[in-house]
């Protein structure tokens, strides 16, 4: 992660109010590649409808990164804006906050889950857990410095992690009890993006079901 800042600009978000009074149990979205899109928008649409104040920063600030010039630090600064921006926002619980994050972005989910101490619950959609540019930004590796509970999803037939991957992330990471795991079968990478050639509704009605759950268990 990078703590001075290199990137730091004013930072463009997408938001999903729910209904009622805050302030609000509130859950950060690490969008996918594609950025902010129709399926990135929905997530925390779906999210206000049960109740979660919801949250997605553009992971290449405001467009003057793109996906060849990403970088953790540029993510992660954005993070951190992020974290800043809802600190001041009064309808925002700080106490109870959440990171989702789909693709490229359930990578970072896992990683903002080792970085910060904040999030009470954490969710990685077919997140690349054997991914990284350096050691200590595999995922996989730092599984004991994760800060808070994690529920991570994967697809059966995801090209991009290997079921020898999840097994092994499984292994590792379900020996405290405090992080589990789902495996959808038949089911693709990207699964939950209902935009995706591989949407898959079983598995994402199922799937949503569980976040859900799972943020009601740690947020509520």
């Amino acid at each position: 992660m990078n703590p001075k800042g290199r990137y730091q600009t004013i930072l463009n978000y997408y938001e999903s109010i729910p209904k009622g009074d805050g302030p609000f149990p509130t859950v950060i979205q690490m969008v996918h590649a594609m950025g902010i899109d129709d399926s990135s928008k929905k997530i925390c649409d779906d999210l206000a409808d049960a109740g979660y104040y919801a949250v997605a920063p553009d992971p290449y600030l405001n467009g003057a990164y793109g996906f060849q010039t990403r970088s953790d630090d540029m993510i992660f600064d954005g993070l951190n804006l992020m974290i800043k921006t809802l600190a001041s926002n009064q309808i925002v619980d700080m106490d109870r906050l959440g990171v989702i994050g789909f693709c490229m972005g359930g990578r970072h989910a896992y990683l903002a889950n080792v970085y910060h101490d904040i999030f009470k619950a954490t969710i990685p959609f077919y997140g690349f857990p054997h991914r990284g540019s350096t050691e200590q930004s595999i995922p996989q590796n730092r599984i004991n410095d994760f800060k808070g509970p994690v529920l991570s999803i994967f697809g059966e037939l995801d090209a991009g992690i290997p079921m020898d991957v999840v097994k092994a992330y499984q292994e590792a990471s379900e020996k405290n009890g405090k992080h589990n795991s789902i495996i959808y079968k038949g089911a693709g990478h990207g699964f939950l993006n209902h935009n995706s050639r591989n949407h898959h509704i079983e598995a994402t009605a199922d799937a949503w079901e569980k976040t859900i759950a799972f943020l009601d268990k740690h947020l509520r």
